[in-house]
Formats: structure tokens, sequence, C-alpha cells
């Protein structure tokens, strides 16, 4: 918490009490406001871009043809919604960012195939999970890269795999924490095989000698250095919440939609984004039909994957009762932001997004994808938005309103 900030220029202006707050207004007043990011269209979370980039997974389980419901624009007058105000940076929160920027700026050495890896290292990891005598869903993992340090998620996994020689293959033993997402499987044992892909070896610094505070571009002293990193967790936090108020005014929308869902709509929804994540890297490894299914069903049977599909699901039927109703287009001028922010977080670059556009294959899903962005920007100019803590409301788009 701060009681004032300083503009850039020696002077010290009126503060929120927060810093997030700070921050909020700080982005309002240099025009600047996270981008709207548009949930997908129906078929999945990543299907339309994975689907606009030509990748299938020929193993996967075939696919249900499904009449999609029709369903009545929601009012978008009187949209209000207020984000809550976040707790203080904590002391944990400092320090963990700090280890990051250290362990960014520290000397590294690729280790050899066959090298055994170490605590310290940062590995890259393929990785599958079996509890019961299944898959565990969502546990196959590609190109997973972590720090070889006690793991709060998967406890004993890095430790298990001190040894394991890069190129190479380990078993490795758990119990699933009380935290863990899967929420049957909290407590359970679990067996993960791990193939470590690669690893670098990381060379720990003196981290408080003034040589390396130096080095880290962030100031002269720990003590400003410390200060930048407060000031980027504040800067993070308030874009959070701004893309907290966005998931506020969908849900809101949710509430004035009427969807009628079936179970079979849900589990295509679910089957389209376990097809384009994890089906792609069981289908690598020569996974079984029945070893594929067997993954399937572990999504179909779980209750937050299927809340988090439902949910999916009836913001973008309101989505797009909304663009027909309201005539919703995409103009040639703001083409390239709204792809931008309609594909690029989901794996595809501007330029394959531009010729994803323009190859009748996949253009309707990437199309749709971008429309998707313009209805979420049309939905956010017409909400107001007040966050704990900082004075005034605002247009879902960043507007002080008042």
């Amino acid at each position: 918490m701060v009681s004032s900030r300083n503009d850039g220029n020696g002077a010290s202006r009126g503060s929120t009490g927060s810093i997030e707050g700070d921050h909020i207004l700080r982005k309002l007043e240099g025009g600047q406001r996270p981008a709207a990011k548009a949930p997908p269209s129906p078929g999945g979370p990543v299907a339309q871009p994975a689907r606009a980039s030509g990748a299938a997974t020929s193993a996967a389980p075939q696919r249900q043809e499904i009449k999609l419901p029709k369903v009545k624009a929601p009012s978008l007058d009187n949209l209000q919604v207020t984000v809550p105000q976040d707790s203080d940076i904590t002391r944990e929160e400092l320090l963990m960012r700090f280890h990051e920027l250290v362990r960014a700026n520290s000397p590294t050495r690729e280790r050899a195939p066959g090298e055994p890896v170490q605590m310290g290292d940062t590995v890259v990891l393929d990785t599958l999970g079996y509890a019961q005598g299944r898959l565990i869903p969502f546990s196959a993992k590609s190109g997973l890269e972590m720090e070889m340090a006690p793991s709060d998620l998967l406890p004993g996994l890095p430790e298990g795999l001190v040894g394991t020689p890069v190129g190479g293959g380990q078993e490795v033993q758990v119990t699933l924490p009380d935290t863990y997402p899967v929420e049957h499987l909290r407590g359970v044992h679990a067996t993960f095989l791990v193939d470590v892909v690669s690893a670098r070896e990381v060379t720990s610094p003196d981290a408080e000698s003034d040589a390396f505070v130096r080095k880290l571009g962030r100031g002269t002293t720990l003590e400003a250095v410390m200060e930048s990193l407060a000031d980027e967790i504040a800067n993070e936090r308030a874009d959070d919440m701004w893309l907290e108020a966005q998931e506020r005014v969908l849900d809101e929308l949710v509430l004035r939609t009427e969807v009628p869902l079936t179970v079979e709509l849900v589990d295509e929804e679910i089957r389209q984004a376990w097809s384009s994540t994890e089906a792609r890297l069981l289908a690598q490894k020569d996974f079984a039909p029945d070893e594929l299914q067997e993954s399937l069903d572990g999504w179909l049977d779980d209750p937050t994957t299927r809340l988090e599909a439902e949910r999916r699901l009836r913001i973008a039927f309101a989505l797009k009762a909304l663009i027909e109703r309201d005539h919703l287009q995409l103009t040639p001028d703001k083409m390239d932001e709204v792809l931008q922010e309609a594909v690029v977080p989901y794996g595809l670059s501007l330029e394959e997004a531009r010729r994803a556009l323009a190859n009748p294959a996949t253009a309707e899903g990437v199309r749709n994808a971008a429309l998707q962005v313009v209805a979420v920007r049309h939905v956010m100019g017409k909400a107001q938005v007040r966050f704990e803590g900082v004075p005034g409301v605002f247009s879902g788009n960043g507007k002080q309103l008042r």
C-alpha cells in the first residue's frame, strides 16, 4: 500500500491507497488498457486456431454433427459490474519474482545428451500421469519447462528426476496435493512418466552483489530492484483487474441469455478442446484408440471441465446472437488489431492468421474468432465498471464516465 506516487516529473499525485489502483489510473491517463480477449467460438478454446493452422488429430474419436441452438440476443442496457480490490503484494511474491529475475540473468550451460539433471536446473519435459489405473486428465504435457525445485503442484516430482539423463525417461511416484486441479484425485497416489527433453545447468550468482544488481538493469541498489519488481507486479495486477472486469461483464451477459444447451453439445465442446491439445501429444506417442478414448473420458467426466465448457458455449452463443442483431462486422482498418487479439494468444502468428483468413478452407474459423473480439469490444463499450478502491466509473473500454 502507498499514499502517493511520483508522476515521473518529481511531483507526487494523490493515490487510491492501492498500488494496483494507481496503475489502473495510470493506464487510463496514458490511454492504455489491456486488449479485450474474446472467448472462443463454439468448438473449443483452441480448436478454431488449431483448425486454422491445418492441424488435425486423425487418431481422435470421431466428432458428432450437432445442431446448434437458436439464441435471442441479450439486452445490453444497464450492464454494470464491480471488481473487488486485490490483496496487497506480499513479501513472498516479491521474493519469487526476484528469484525468477536472478535466474533469467544467471550463467547457464546446456547439458549434453545423456548428462544427468540436477536440482537447480531448468528442464524441458514431456509428462504423462496415471492414477487409479487410468490416465490423469490434463497430465499429458509436451515441452513443459520448469525449474528443478520443490513443487507444490506435484510434490516430489523434481526430486525424483535427479540423475535422469537428458534424452532419457523416469517413472516418478507422487501423492497429488489437496490443491490438485482434478478434485476427485486430490490425495491420491499417482505415477508420472517423464521424458527429459533438454536441460540447462544454472549457476547461481551472488544475487545481492553490487555488480550483479546493476546487471539486472532495474536500478543501482537492491531496494531499487525490489521497487521495480513491485511496480511490475502491480502493473500486471492492474491488467488482470481489467480482464476480471471483462469476465464479470461476460458472466452478466450469460445471465441475460437463454441458451438451451444439451449434454451432446457440451460433450462436443470438450471433445474439440481435447482434440486440439492432449489428444495431439498422445497420438504422437502412438497411443491406441482405446487409450485415446480413456483420455477423452477423463475430460468428459471432470465436473470443472464441464462447467467451463458450458460457460464458454453460453458466452459464445450470446456473442453470436449480438453479432447478428447489432450487425457487427470486421472492418479493414481494424483487421490486424482484431486478428492479433483473436488468434495470436492461441499459437498463430499474425502472418499465419492473415494466410488462414485468405484460405477458403480455414477462413470461416478465423473470421468467427475475429468477430468474437469485435463482439466483446461492443459489449464492453456498453458496460460500466467500478473498481473497489479506485474512484470513478469507467466504460469497459477504459473511458472514465464519471
